[in-house]
């Protein structure tokens, strides 16, 4: 009997599949399987396979640009670079043709100086230039810009370099007059690097604007070369003189190359 209700069973299951077959269950069952198994993972992996392709092409393409940028910026580089020293060359050629013009004025002998340091304490005390005894130098030499403007006079000379005293110097100090020769005073520098015209008669008509030059009077400098313009009188009506506040016809942020007229 048991053998007979394994034979109805095996008939049973198989009319039942031919069935379903016939029906298209299977069909369905597969479709809903490949729907809702299969098809997420792979549509999964293949997401995650056009992300991964499209971060490695983003890699790379980000490489790609980081290279190209150094490459312009490496371009960049040299070409200011290249600007630079034609800008150089061109202000060194209208500086020594503007040193022409000052030897026009007369047969010195002058040499052009590059500067090379500012005093680290008090920038307007002092500085130094690459010209010393080799060169001609002595103490006392007049140090100008082009225009026969005064920037101070040599203090102290070695083989190849030399310490320049400058006029805002606080142990500077210039006779000067102006250019009608009816103010005459004394233009003293600061620590500050400021200038200041004193020693003025009271009855001097001094006012701001006018031009002072060196005088001469003290025996260092020549006369005639231009010292500043006065910005600001003090009148003091107890003191026998007046002073006034000067502005320095240089800036030494400015200071590049100096000449040094060359004693005779």
């Amino acid at each position: 009997m048991f053998r007979w209700q394994k034979i109805f069973l095996f008939l049973l299951t198989f009319l039942a599949l031919f069935f379903l077959d016939r029906v298209g269950f299977f069909d369905s069952t597969v479709n809903l399987v490949r729907r809702w198994t299969v098809s997420p993972v792979t549509g999964t992996v293949e997401r995650w396979g056009e992300e991964g392709f499209f971060l490695f092409k983003n890699v790379f393409g980000v490489r790609g640009v980081i290279r190209e940028n150094l490459f312009l910026k490496n371009q960049r580089d040299f070409f200011r670079g290249e600007y630079f020293k034609l800008l150089g060359v061109s202000r060194e050629n209208e500086f020594l043709r503007q040193a022409l013009d000052l030897k026009k004025e007369g047969s010195r002998r002058m040499v052009l100086g590059a500067i090379l340091s500012f005093d680290p304490f008090q920038a307007a005390d002092s500085l130094v230039i690459d010209k010393g005894q080799r060169d001609g130098l002595t103490v006392n030499d007049t140090v100008v810009l082009p225009g026969n403007i005064l920037v101070g006079q040599i203090k102290d000379v070695g083989q190849k370099e030399s310490q320049v005293l400058l006029i805002t110097s606080s142990k500077s100090r210039v006779t000067a007059t102006s250019e009608d020769d009816q103010i005459k005073g004394v233009v003293s520098g600061s620590a500050s690097g400021a200038l200041t015209l004193d020693l003025v008669l009271k009855e001097a008509q001094l006012k701001a604007g006018q031009i002072l030059l060196t005088s001469g009077l003290e025996g260092v400098f020549r006369r005639g070369l231009l010292v500043g313009e006065v910005v600001k009188v003090a009148r003091d009506a107890a003191s026998p003189f007046q002073k006034s506040s000067v502005r320095p016809f240089f800036n030494l942020r400015d200071l590049k190359q100096v000449f040094v007229i060359i004693s005779e």
